[in-house]
């Protein structure tokens, strides 16, 4: 039947029967209208044939066709057409978001599994669920740390790569999650996380998200009560130092996530031998950074390649933060010094003494009187005075005493102020009574006090002596600084009893009263006078912070300056003998010595500040020419590179070129010194290398480590309650990873029906139908002829 209507009807693209194909009106009519027409039509068909005279029952026909004619053209004026509607129906789509970052290796998940392992188990077990899912919904796989990226699928689950990212971004992962379904209805976005991220999403896009009814599913991971976590935050040492110094390497210790202080051990390991260096027992509480302070004293020349570690005494969440590693030179070379003094008091004889026998020390000590004359003593004798700057760059320490700067010229002054500014150079002040420091007031080595002279005029334009004895005490800068470690037995290295005028031996009957007021700005004290008269037991545990220096440090350049402010030490050799006077003046000249040693034998040094650094923060990379024939070429500007060590498996990253331009901040001007400023932009460890042909064959180089600053396991605790607050404010919902399979139920059914341009096949232009009606109009004239009515 179909067959012939398309036969009849010419049809061509749509045919009767066929899915979705109708018959329909372009312009119809309800039931009522349809028989209001047929009675229309019935009534002037009959009316037209009722007063007409002739046969009644072939009237009644032609009265039929006439209706039927009517009827006929009433249908072909409303349209009639075949139809068949293009709709389509849009599956919505399921965003998963699945945490794939470093944290994600914690353990604090339950049964002591880590949150990844949490993350598989509730994936495999509700696999069943999600294929259920995916036969009604898109699901896009999405791994994130930093950022979103695809995660490839089958049919036997979810392929999860390492989670090792550094950190995480859940505001930037729901972002681009956004974007990759934009304009495609959305049932909602699952995140599986832990929750902590480093930066906070998007108000914008949550208000959209919820505007457009489209909810974040949060799958909490992890523990839900946050645990305590010790982190090493910082690890310095010193570059170099001398074999069998005592070096100090200090240690901040800081504990995130709440909960009560936590007992630890800290140590310092040698990694070749795993021998323990040092260690101490800290407690550390939450908000307050624990700094520690290791020491040890090395045997052995070469390259050291030490580590600290933080050994919590209960279960930490994570051990990935609590080691940091060390590497620095020792060097068993003799520590040169020169020692000048204006006459024989009892500390120069104790100090040029304690020289002679160190055997880690080649000094030469000289009497100076104003006459010019000189004595000479110690164990290498000086052919002349110091002049040049080469002359001073022979010594790696130089020691002034009480004497006056009229013994050296303007020129000698200059040179030793550019020797310990521009070649690493120590310089030891040992005050006395008589003209240090007031003598140097105007001369070139007054920018090398650390502190300021008042402006003569009276009494007040000198510096002021103790009216009665005094006790030297230490400072917590003294401590981290390695130095003044006068009993490795005692509490911190420091005898309570040095302090304690009641043994008489620990008085110093003459000191300098230096107010705080004056001194300079980078000066840091390392010990302090106290007054007999104020001494008190707990002196040890007071704050000591406005207490008058005594022994103050100053960098000056790429040198160190020392001044200690009283010449009475040699009277504990009544308590200890020579142990404690020797434990008081060796580190410091050690100290003085370890710059020098750093950049010894050198024509050139790369340095950088500050060695570790974080991503997006300048680093000042500095070159100092210490070779005079490459200081004389005076170049415009100096050329390095910075390499980025390349992980395994990963393509090398091009270096960063700099080009150095002369440091104007150098003391006095003195060239050789360049200066650049670099930003890295991605964490890893970098070397700084030289590229200028002037420096070929140095083999000069220096390493910066650059982390990010919101690394990923500084803070390792969960935030579920981030979670819980993305999934109410898109009224959402959080779900347990063991209810992972209920999404199916949870998740709304927003699939979009679209309506395309419907294919119309029209049916009253055909010829069928106007051979129809002339049939209808031929059959009612040819009655009408017949029954003689026409």
């Amino acid at each position: 039947m179909n067959d012939l209507l398309v036969q009849l009807f010419g049809l061509s693209a749509l045919h009767p029967g066929e899915e979705g194909v109708r018959f329909a009106l372009e312009r119809p009519m309800p039931a009522w209208g349809w028989a209001v027409v047929t009675l229309a039509a019935v009534g002037i068909a009959a009316w037209s044939y009722s007063r007409l005279v002739g046969p009644r029952v072939p009237r009644a026909v032609l009265a039929c066709v006439r209706c039927l004619t009517l009827l006929v053209l009433v249908l072909l004026a409303a349209g009639p057409h075949l139809i068949r509607e293009n709709r389509r129906v849009e599956r919505d789509w399921v965003v998963v978001l699945l945490d794939r970052s470093a944290s994600m290796t914690i353990p604090d998940a339950p049964d002591g599994r880590t949150r990844d392992e949490q993350l598989s188990d509730a994936l495999r077990r509700s696999w069943p669920a999600w294929q259920s899912l995916a036969d009604e919904h898109n699901i896009l796989w999405l791994g994130f740390d930093a950022g979103a990226y695809d995660l490839p699928s089958d049919q036997h689950g979810v392929r999860l790569n390492e989670a090792e990212g550094r950190r995480t971004a859940i505001g930037t992962a729901l972002s681009q999650a956004a974007q990759r379904v934009a304009a495609r209805p959305v049932s909602g976005i699952v995140v599986v996380s832990d929750g902590r991220s480093g930066d906070e999403p998007d108000r914008a896009l949550l208000r959209r998200l919820r505007a457009d009814r489209i909810g974040i599913y949060a799958v909490p991971l992890g523990s839900a009560t946050p645990s305590s976590d010790l982190a090493i935050t910082a690890a310095d040492a010193p570059t170099a130092a001398f074999v069998r110094d005592t070096v100090p390497v200090s240690v901040t210790v800081e504990q995130v996530g709440g909960g009560e202080p936590t007992p630890a051990t800290v140590r310092l390991i040698d990694e070749r031998t795993g021998r323990t260096l040092d260690e101490r027992r800290v407690e550390v509480a939450e908000g307050t950074p624990t700094e520690v302070v290791l020491f040890t004293r090395p045997e052995a020349a070469g390259e050291a390649r030490w580590s600290v570690r933080v050994i919590p005494d209960v279960l930490d969440l994570s051990e990935a933060n609590n080691a940091r590693s060390l590497t620095l030179e020792l060097a068993d070379s003799p520590l040169r010094v020169v020692y000048f003094d204006g006459y024989p008091r009892w500390e120069y004889r104790y100090v040029k003494d304690l020289l002679v026998r160190e055997e880690s020390i080649r000094s030469s000590a000289t009497l100076l009187a104003t006459n010019r004359r000189s004595i000479q003593e110690g164990d290498v004798a000086l052919t002349r005075m110091p002049r040049s700057t080469e002359d001073w760059a022979e010594f790696d320490a130089v020691i002034l005493g009480d004497l006056r700067a009229d013994n050296f010229s303007g020129e000698q002054l200059e040179n030793l102020r550019d020797h310990v500014a521009n070649r690493s150079g120590g310089l030891l002040w040992i005050a006395g009574p008589g003209a240090t420091p007031e003598s140097w007031r105007n001369t070139a080595l007054a920018d090398l006090l650390p502190f300021t002279l008042a402006p003569r005029g009276g009494a007040s334009g000198f510096v002021r002596s103790f009216d009665g004895p005094v006790t030297m005490a230490r400072t917590e800068r003294g401590e981290r600084l390695g130095v003044l470690r006068l009993d490795d037995a005692a509490d911190r290295g420091w005898p309570a009893h040095l302090s304690d005028p009641a043994t008489g031996w620990s008085l110093l009957r003459w000191a300098q009263r230096i107010d705080r007021s004056q001194l300079k700005p980078t000066a840091e004290v390392l010990a302090v006078a106290v007054p007999a008269s104020e001494w008190t037991p707990d002196l040890l545990g007071r704050d000591l912070s406005s207490a008058p220096p005594l022994v103050i440090t100053m960098r000056y350049g790429a040198g160190r300056v020392i001044y200690v402010a009283t010449d009475e030490t040699w009277r504990w050799r009544y308590g200890r003998g020579e142990a404690l006077t020797e434990r008081f003046w060796l580190p410091l000249v050690r100290l003085l010595g370890r710059d020098s040693l750093a950049r010894g034998g050198r024509a050139a040094v790369i340095e950088v500040s500050p060695p570790r650094s974080a991503v997006d923060q300048a680093v000042q990379v500095s070159l100092r020419l210490a070779d005079q024939s490459l200081a004389d070429l005076r170049p415009a500007s100096l050329r390095v590179r910075v390499e980025r060590d390349s992980l395994p498996g990963a393509p090398p990253t091009p270096p960063v070129r700099l080009t150095l331009s002369p440091d104007e901040a150098t003391p006095a001007g003195a060239p050789g010194a360049y200066t650049a400023t670099w930003v890295p932009t991605e964490p890893g460890v970098y070397r700084v290398v030289t590229d200028d042909p002037i420096l070929a064959g140095l083999a000069l180089s220096a390493e910066v480590r650059v982390a990010l600053p919101d690394d990923e396991l500084r803070t390792p605790q969960a935030d579920h309650g981030m979670l819980s607050a993305l999934a109410e404010q898109t009224e959402g919902a959080v779900i347990q990873p063991e209810a992972l399979a209920d999404l199916t139920t949870i998740l709304p059914n927003r699939e979009l029906i679209l309506d395309g341009t419907p294919d119309v096949e029209t049916l009253w232009d055909r010829p069928i139908v106007l051979a129809l009606l002339v049939l209808l109009l031929t059959v009612e004239w040819v009655g009408r002829r017949l029954i003689r009515l026409a």
